[in-house]
């Protein structure tokens, strides 16, 4: 079968049964970060990669191209309560690029990392017919405060950090050619959720954690497959980006839902969290100026469903994955 056949996941799969395991102590396949045992601590590995074909849309400046490929990264630090220590570039450059482009690309990555007490520490430079660029960052978690991504329990409550729908609204505008930078940003410059990520980490009471890179739907099945739990949804729970509702009074054929559903880009936290310890976690992210909220809830079967005061039903796995057509608008 063709990689478009099985897709980005069934492809992992492939990969990660073809790997031998790491040390005892390690943690690493299957998670957003690899850990590394340093004795009481945690050292985080983690990587990503973009292409100017499937990651960078029409407009999207140099400047904002340096911060995404840092932010996604650090966005993996931030899921597991980390601490980033520092960044790796390795850029892939078409001959054709000008010098100023490189130089607009590293302060937007310079200014992502410094706006989160980290820095850009070495990397690579090569020549490549697309624009490829690899990232990769460096964190370190206490034992005690790292947060997985199994662990989810029957009866936790299930939340997230900030709102959906924000960088969907802005490819909307993107593909709309609607000119508001504001609509765009949470496309081109998405915001690791560091702060959220440590605080929570810090309280010792999240019982599994991600980032929704690749949509709420997604990261659910993933969940689920980790932990082998099912998950109950209140879609009127879900907060919905208010850029996304902006979009939606411009162009009102959007289904406001599906897009914060399924989507992703957002890349927020999602977390499962005892429900006696849920007040102790939204105020201490109020304290710091962020926000949780619970959508859901863990169950014990592997269904996932969504149910509003009309229906209930299974909500279908929709979310960003390599290799498949992706949501239009």
């Amino acid at each position: 079968m063709r990689l478009s056949d099985i897709g980005e996941r069934r492809a992992v799969k492939i990969i990660l049964n073809l790997i031998s395991g790491g040390r005892g102590g390690d943690i690493g396949l299957g998670d957003d970060c690899a850990a590394l045992d340093l004795g009481d601590d945690y050292l985080l590995v983690t990587t990503d990669m973009i292409t100017e074909k499937t990651h960078i849309p029409r407009g999207m400046t140099p400047f904002q191209i340096g911060w995404f490929i840092v932010a996604v990264n650090l966005s993996d630090i931030a899921a597991k309560g980390g601490r980033p220590l520092g960044v790796l570039l390795s850029l892939g450059l078409p001959r054709v690029k000008t010098s100023s482009f490189l130089r607009s690309l590293i302060r937007g990555a310079d200014t992502c990392a410094t706006s989160f007490n980290t820095s850009i520490i070495g990397g690579d430079t090569k020549e490549n017919p697309e624009l490829t660029i690899s990232g990769s960052a460096v964190g370190l978690v206490s034992k005690d405060e790292y947060m997985p991504r199994r662990g989810a329990k029957p009866g936790d409550l299930l939340a997230v950090t900030g709102t959906l729908g924000r960088a969907a609204a802005g490819y909307i505008a993107v593909k709309h050619r609607v000119r508001n930078k504001g609509l765009i940003k949470g496309l081109y410059e998405p915001v690791p959720r560091l702060k959220e990520g440590q605080v929570l980490a810090g309280l010792k009471i999240v019982s599994s954690c991600m980032d929704i890179s690749d949509g709420l739907s997604s990261s659910l099945y993933q969940l689920r497959d980790l932990n082998n739990v099912g998950f109950d949804l209140n879609l009127d729970n879900i907060p919905i980006a208010s850029e996304l509702l902006t979009m939606k009074k411009k162009q009102s054929r959007i289904n406001v839902v599906d897009y914060a559903l399924h989507f992703g880009g957002d890349y927020e936290l999602l977390v499962t969290l005892p429900s006696d310890k849920y007040s102790l976690a939204e105020q201490a992210l109020n304290s710091i100026g962020g926000s949780l909220r619970v959508i859901g809830r863990v169950t014990k079967g592997k269904r996932i469903m969504i149910h509003t005061s009309k229906y209930s039903r299974i909500l279908e796995d929709k979310g960003y994955e390599h290799f498949k057509k992706h949501m239009d608008a």
